[in-house]
């Protein structure tokens, strides 16, 4: 019912493809306005080759062609607002999946670092008792010194020695101490082990306090480092549901404008995989194609979404070049939904290996069309451009809209409207599309006796 003969179909002109000679389109068939007549040029090459960089000039003929102009209502928001909402949405969605697989393990840290934080200060509390222990018995070791140098003084009589001592006892360093240790070696084990127990408790109490200010800090530190992950996977999370929210407002917007083919070929799509499918159904379509129909319809969806392009409206565009994608090339493995490489003087178009390839080349194409950047570099390091020769056609950036594509990706007249009309007529019965019943439950298996 929608299917364009090949011979009508003339899809990626060269630099300067153009329409059809003499087309007049009857206005009250699509509440289109007056007509206006512009001089274009018919003919020129089809896809360029890959790395060509050569303008081919047109060869054909200069005719005077009737163009009506575009269809009403206009589409009254910016032409990438669809394509800036998808992109808002993509990114929120991935923040939030990222936040919330984080959530969990952030949780399961503060917890971690809060249980080390709490026995870290039930060891300082048994370490400062030990120190105060320590240090008690540091005093009464320094009090035996004392003794043992007022012993030393009343027996020698030293003026050297009392210095020593007075010096020892007075001093915070153990280096420096340690040097007038042989001043005091002289006066007996005993005295020398009291030296010797002197040193072993002051390291133990330095060791002490450092390890017990050591472990309250990391503990602490360690404890609001978590709390603050967790608080910002938190703020993520909120954040990201919030950017959803206003996308999809946004979305919501960009679908109530898009009502006629001015609106843009990038953007979200409105459909789902199943309404695209039962539509071919309920048209009675016969599909002649290597996957079944919804899984096709899938991949229309989540190609669009990886190139910004809408995709339930390219498979309108499919149902149109392929007559309910019952010709998908010259063979149904030819995996060619949108006339690639056909023209009107073409005997052959391009195949691909498989319907995900197919799909993928016809929304790279669209895309290329639209937009002169790209690929950007995120894109073409996990997607090659399928078709490069594209790259280097002079129209790109110029084409904007579904309306745009006549006279650009093929000659038909009306091209760009007639794939519009067969998307609103998806809308439409999408909004009728009955709900399939759920999967009966299955009856319980009565043991054995």
């Amino acid at each position: 019912m929608f299917g364009l003969s090949r011979a009508r179909v003339a899809v990626v002109a060269g630099v300067l493809a153009s329409v059809v000679a003499s087309v007049v389109a009857p206005g009250a068939a699509f509440g289109l306005a007056a007509t206006t007549t512009t001089t274009t040029t018919v003919g020129g090459p089809a896809i360029p080759p890959a790395g060509s960089t050569t303008t081919v000039p047109s060869t054909g003929p200069t005719t005077t062609t009737t163009i009506p102009p575009p269809p009403m209502p206009a589409f009254s928001l910016p032409t990438d607002a669809g394509l800036q909402l998808m992109q808002t949405m993509q990114k929120a969605k991935a923040d939030l999946k990222a936040a919330q697989d984080g959530l969990g393990p952030a949780q399961s840290a503060v917890a971690t670092a809060r249980k080390n934080d709490a026995a870290s200060r039930r060891a300082q509390k048994k370490l400062e008792a030990a120190a105060r222990k320590t240090q008690r018995q540091l005093e009464e070791t320094r009090t035996r010194l004392r003794r043992v140098a007022a012993e030393a003084y009343m027996r020698a009589g030293d003026t050297q020695l009392m210095s020593a001592i007075a010096g020892y006892l007075s001093t915070t360093s153990i280096v420096d101490a340690g040097s007038q240790l042989h001043v005091l070696g002289t006066f007996g084990s005993n005295q020398k082990a009291l030296l010797d127990k002197y040193l072993d408790l002051k390291r133990r109490v330095d060791a002490q306090v450092a390890h017990i200010r050591d472990v309250s800090a990391r503990a602490a530190d360690a404890v609001r480092v978590a709390e603050n992950h967790l608080s910002e996977f938190r703020s993520t999370i909120d954040d990201s549901r919030t950017r959803i929210a206003v996308s999809l407002a946004g979305i919501h917007d960009f679908q109530t404008a898009a009502t006629s083919a001015t609106s843009p070929i990038l953007g979200p799509s409105r459909l789902t995989a199943k309404q695209m499918a039962d539509y071919v159904i309920a048209q009675k379509y016969t599909p002649r194609i290597t996957v079944p129909i919804e899984i096709l319809a899938q991949i229309y969806l989540d190609e669009g979404a990886a190139t910004g392009v809408r995709g339930d409206v390219a498979f309108a565009q499919s149902i149109l070049e392929t007559a309910g994608f019952a010709n998908p090339g010259s063979a149904p493995t030819d995996n060619n939904f949108a006339g690639i490489g056909w023209c009107d003087s073409c005997v052959h178009g391009f195949n691909f290996p498989d319907a995900k390839t197919g799909v993928r080349a016809q929304m790279q194409l669209l895309r290329v069309y639209v937009d002169p950047f790209f690929p950007d570099l995120a894109y073409a390091a996990k997607d090659p451009i399928l078709l490069p020769g594209t790259l280097t056609l002079g129209f790109r950036g110029k084409v904007q809209t579904w309306w745009d594509l006549w006279g650009t990706w093929a000659t038909g007249a009306l091209y760009g409207q007639r794939v519009y009309d067969i998307y609103e007529r998806m809308v439409a019965f999408a909004l009728l599309d009955p709900t399939p019943p759920p999967p009966a439950a299955k009856k319980p298996v009565s043991a054995k006796p």
